[in-house]
């Protein structure tokens, strides 16, 4: 009876797929809307030419921080993926035998999980900041100081995630 349980308690763990498989697919729709705000971004840059308006280049340039938003969160999905399959399934053989999947798809615990996502979730903010940047115009010299201390803040967030 307890090995029954136990073998039934071990094998739940394939339940985990579940979730393996929705993050891919949201990665690849993800992806999919990256790709259409690519096309935005080409219709923007064309527009842009002809006219040269200031205002189409802050669009333009609006549009490149979602581009980049966009595409990091398809890889955090990405990257969760691999990471609860090589956890709760089994060790992904193609990536550790690809010279890239090796230094990124490798994931050991929940902790190399949690740095890996970690990081690219903290890139995301950082571009996410820099969109707010783009579009705030500082009214007094507070505002400006907050923007200053905003930028120091993330300067110290990344000397800290950084590898030794």
């Amino acid at each position: 009876m307890r090995n029954l349980f136990e073998r039934m308690l071990w094998s739940s763990r394939l339940s985990v797929m579940l979730g393996v498989l929705a993050c891919i697919v949201a990665a690849f729709v993800i992806f999919v809307m990256g790709l259409k705000d690519v096309i935005h971004m080409l219709d923007l840059i064309w527009v842009y030419i002809f006219t040269g308006g200031h205002d189409v280049r802050n669009d333009l340039i609006m549009v490149v921080v979602e581009i980049l938003d966009t595409f990091l969160l398809g890889a955090v999905l990405l990257i969760f993926a691999f990471g609860l399959y090589e956890l709760f399934i089994n060790n992904l053989e193609a990536a550790e035998k690809s010279k890239a999947g090796g230094k990124i798809l490798v994931i050991s615990s929940i902790d190399s999980l949690k740095s890996k996502l970690g990081k690219v979730i903290l890139m995301m903010l950082i571009i996410k900041l820099f969109s707010y940047f783009i579009e705030m115009k500082p009214q007094s010299m507070l505002e400006l100081l907050y923007m200053g201390i905003i930028i120091v803040l993330v300067a110290l967030s990344l000397m800290l995630t950084k590898d030794k």
